[in-house]
């Protein structure tokens, strides 16, 4: 979407972080296979820290997002909850399944899909009912708990659900009612950027130009929000040394990883 990466490691002294947000312009939380249901781990603690620095953030006036991708969403869910029930492991059948989103009424109205999202009728149609979104995942939370857990249901508006191959549903697709703050169980990266086999003979992942226009409406979309504040490093060279771009990629093109 235009962005460049600085990385967070997650075991940086809090000095660190501060410094780090103090001067990017937005936040992912990663897919990946952290064990999340430990909220004293010290992922989950610097996770907090950092979403709460984004709701208070927002809180004084500066637009600042966050986005959770597949574990994002994940972490999110249990973040705000502070419940790991809620997170169920190793529950749902959805690993290299693409699905269309099966939109709540609450997306006619969101900030993602909704009207003044500017999402173009045809992007959300094929959101709707081609399979264009990638799950790669056996963890998820059902759509249940953002009724039953009252911190969710007050925090997050649920804007897509998905079965797995058994029927198991998921919550896909979530946004906070009050924050510029987006979790998608999916991956929006998938089309775009991976390509392989997986130990068959076909690419499991769609790659057609109806998938990658989704990925490229995410992308632009969550940038978009990224442009609304003014956040920098304070020069050329301290920005260069925090981007990624100082580190090492690793893999193919199925599945390529930064190593720190």
């Amino acid at each position: 979407g235009g962005a460049r990466v600085v990385p967070i490691p997650y075991d940086s002294p809090k000095e660190r972080l501060d410094y780090l947000f103090e001067h990017v312009n937005g936040m992912l939380f990663t897919g990946g296979d952290v064990y999340i249901k430990n909220l004293t781990s010290p992922y989950m603690v610097t996770a907090n820290y950092l979403m709460n620095r984004v709701i208070d953030a927002n809180n004084k006036g500066i637009h600042f997002p966050l986005w959770g991708t597949c574990m994002g969403i994940q972490t999110l869910s249990v973040l705000v909850s502070q419940d790991p029930s809620v997170l169920l492991s190793n529950k749902f059948d959805s690993e290299n399944l693409m699905l269309p989103l099966n939109f709540t009424d609450a997306a006619k109205s969101s900030k993602l899909f909704g009207a003044k999202s500017g999402i173009y009728p045809s992007v959300l149609d094929w959101f709707s009912t081609e399979p264009v979104t990638t799950n790669l995942h056996h963890d998820g939370v059902p759509p249940t708990m953002f009724q039953s857990n009252a911190k969710l249901k007050k925090f997050f508006s649920v804007l897509s659900v998905n079965t797995d191959r058994k029927g198991n549903a998921f919550t896909s697709t979530i946004e906070a009612q009050n924050y510029p703050v987006y979790g998608v169980q999916w991956h929006p990266e998938r089309p775009q950027f991976e390509w392989g086999t997986d130990g068959t003979n076909t690419d499991p992942i769609n790659h057609d130009m109806h998938a990658i226009s989704c990925s490229q409406y995410v992308a632009n979309f969550y940038i978009a929000e990224a442009r609304k504040n003014n956040n920098r490093f304070p020069s050329l060279k301290e920005e260069t040394a925090a981007l990624i771009y100082n580190y090492d990629l690793h893999g193919d093109t199925y599945y390529q990883v930064y190593l720190f």
